[in-house]
């Protein structure tokens, strides 16, 4: 790129973008160290196609919230009951007390549990083995 007066320096590296041809055909590269894009001119400039790295894994399932295997059954009692929003945790916790899941009613009324209860909401819960 001796002619650009803002050069990608040697020996950057970048993904391809895109690839236009015919006879004003580009590479699109995204430049991994500036982050801007900026196509290269088969031909004109130098450059080396480097194969493609390993990819990511496929995300994981999020990992469930473990709690005390009484609490699970309390909590499982009464989303299945359907009686309320499980997001609403004062009736979740009223529910337990009225279904006789004492254990349930106070793990979910002490404060210390609201962030786990909130989490385990959207990624599950699972019995403490």
């Amino acid at each position: 790129m001796a002619d650009d007066p803002d050069p990608v320096p040697v020996g950057s590296t970048g993904t391809v973008e895109s690839v236009t041809e015919g006879p004003l055909g580009q590479v699109h590269v995204r430049w991994d160290d500036s982050h801007r894009s900026l196509s290269l001119i088969p031909g004109v400039d130098r450059f080396e196609i480097i194969e493609r790295g390993p990819q990511p894994a496929e995300p994981t399932s999020p990992t469930p919230v473990t709690v005390p295997r009484n609490v699970y059954a309390g909590i499982l009692a009464i989303r299945e009951s359907g009686l309320t929003n499980m997001l609403d945790r004062p009736t979740v916790t009223r529910l337990a007390r009225k279904m006789g899941f004492k254990d349930a009613a106070a793990w979910l009324a002490d404060p210390t549990n609201r962030r786990a209860y909130a989490e385990g909401i959207f990624r599950g819960f699972k019995p403490l083995e």
